[in-house]
């Protein structure tokens, strides 16, 4: 069994892994073209993140597949030159997608997920625009980042609510009862694996 993530630990992860791009980034800086840095740094950044997730999961298949398909999907998005918006989406959209798969159980979690990622992106271009600092936009999207360590028990007490909160009168019941059932076949199936 894996240790549990908290927010503390997290937050110092970020904070010392926006430091680490802030100096790559600075170094880099000397020797190619600013685009060219930013690429190296977010997909570093992307790299380290999906290995994170996978390292703190107890999911033991999957795991090469996983990072050669990152990989492969990383490199065809660095020659399709998509700009840097589409570029830091496509990473933060494959990060997102690796630690679903690897952490969560219920499609509520990855839902939370995805908000969360989300607002961390809307957090992390603010304080690139804002500030002009490598150091400050990592630091605003791992720090937003931090938040997934309350998402397991964010999402159980929404799934766990949602049933209860339909009155048994209400035309909408029977789908808060379906809902429920998918959610916990998709938990037994997690389960079994």
């Amino acid at each position: 069994m894996k240790r549990r993530a908290t927010f503390l630990g997290e937050a110092v992860f970020g904070f010392v892994a926006s430091l680490v791009a802030a100096a790559v980034a600075l170094t880099l800086g000397f020797v190619l073209p600013g685009a060219e840095v930013a690429r190296i740094v977010v997909a570093g950044l992307g790299l380290v993140l999906v290995l994170r997730a996978i390292g703190r999961s107890n999911e033991k298949t999957g795991r090469i597949v996983t990072v050669a398909l990152w990989l492969a999907v990383s490199a065809g998005v660095y020659w399709l030159d998509l700009g840097l918006a589409g570029y830091v989406a496509v990473h933060a959209t494959l990060v997102w997608l690796v630690r679903s798969l690897f952490s969560y159980a219920r499609l509520t979690d990855a839902g939370l997920d995805l908000g969360m990622t989300a607002l961390a992106l809307c957090f992390a271009v603010f304080a690139a625009v804002r500030t002009d600092s490598v150091f400050l936009a990592v630091w605003c999207f791992l720090l937003v980042q931090a938040a997934q360590t309350a998402i397991p028990a964010l999402g159980a007490r929404l799934a766990a609510g949602k049933a209860a909160d339909v009155p048994a009168d209400d035309p909408n019941r029977g789908f808060a009862d379906a809902l429920k059932a998918a959610d916990d076949a998709l938990q037994r199936l997690a389960a079994r694996h």
